[in-house]
């Protein structure tokens, strides 16, 4: 090997060698942007979903809500509810053995207290707006029932006699 080749071969490997690390780096790098762009890309889509999902349910909530509310007043609306709620109320009522009849009898008791209260309370006061509106009917064909005095005040003094003054000494 001459001089020239032995050059030639080491000035080949160093060439090679470097291409090798260059491309080693080149690779590394592009991997580490892949990397650091993947994980941009991830952080993009982990906020636009988190910002999609706050800005969807609460209208999603709502409208369920709304849903199950409507559902359950149509089926408290029904006839099969309302049977079934008497079923229920008075086998609950009438099981002396159940160990919440007492309880449950007392609650009824003050509950059918309390209606029955404001149902007089109603009655009593349509009762009274009944009458109140008969009295206006009343006082607005015959009048209010009062005696109206004229504007003018009479002087009603009797007429007396003047007299002298007199003066009482308290001397002897």
């Amino acid at each position: 090997m001459s001089l020239g080749d032995a050059t030639q071969k080491i000035i080949g490997d160093t060439v090679q060698t470097v291409a090798e690390q260059a491309n080693n780096i080149v690779q590394s790098s592009s991997t580490q942007a892949a990397y650091d762009k993947a994980l941009t890309l991830g952080e993009q889509i982990a906020n636009y979903t988190c910002k999609e999902l706050k800005d969807q349910i609460p209208p999603m909530i709502t409208s369920t809500t709304n849903e199950i509310i409507k559902q359950l007043t149509a089926k408290i609306d029904s006839e099969r509810f309302t049977d079934d709620f008497i079923n229920v109320l008075q086998t609950k009522l009438l099981d002396a053995n159940s160990p919440y009849s007492e309880k449950f009898l007392t609650k009824f008791d003050e509950l059918f207290d309390r209606i029955i209260n404001d149902a007089e309370k109603r009655r009593d006061k349509k009762e009274y707006e009944k009458e109140n509106e008969r009295k206006n009917e009343v006082g607005l064909s015959f009048g209010n029932g009062r005696r109206k005095h004229s504007t003018k005040k009479r002087n009603q003094k009797k007429p007396t006699k003047q007299t002298k003054r007199v003066r009482f000494s308290t001397k002897k």
